[in-house]
């Protein structure tokens, strides 16, 4: 084992664009809503305010979901971190590392993100996940990089 410092390699957050989940039902919502509303005879004010309440609404979960995440590969770990208020923290050493999976679905490669799956040797927790990454494959290779230079120190 090196007696090299740690140091971050990269970190990051979700992405905007990985979180159109939430931001394309909420507005298409507020929308329909808008519509129904003026439909019904209610008031333009009121329709709008209600349609603003829920765009509101839609925007804040979307932001609240995507700063509660952090991602961080350093040169001995990875980290998944999230919550706010309460902080949940998935931590594995690189030496553990097994397997790389990286998922897109067409949605996912429509908006340029994806989801890198971190398999570890004798995980119990199952693989750690960087969610909505822009950009995965390069986080991958940056990950699968870091993880060969650990495994060669260990020889």
């Amino acid at each position: 084992m090196s007696t090299e410092e740690e140091r971050v390699v990269w970190t990051g957050r979700p992405s905007w664009r990985g979180r159109m989940s939430i931001f394309a039902p909420g507005l298409l919502l507020a929308v329909l809503v808008l519509v129904l509303g003026l439909l019904l005879g209610l008031d333009v004010v009121l329709a709008l305010v209600i349609t603003l309440a829920i765009a509101a609404v839609t925007l804040v979960w979307g932001l609240l979901e995507t700063i509660r995440w952090k991602y961080t590969i350093t040169n001995r770990r990875v980290f998944v971190r999230h919550g706010l208020v309460t902080v949940n923290e998935q931590t594995a050493r690189l030496e553990r590392v097994q397997d790389l999976l990286l998922r897109q679905s067409v949605f996912d490669r429509l908006f340029g993100v994806g989801t890198l799956a971190i398999d570890t040797a004798g995980s119990e927790g199952g693989a750690l996940e960087f969610k909505a990454l822009r950009s995965p494959t390069e986080v991958r290779e940056i990950l699968d990089s870091a993880v060969r230079r650990e495994q060669q120190e260990e020889v």
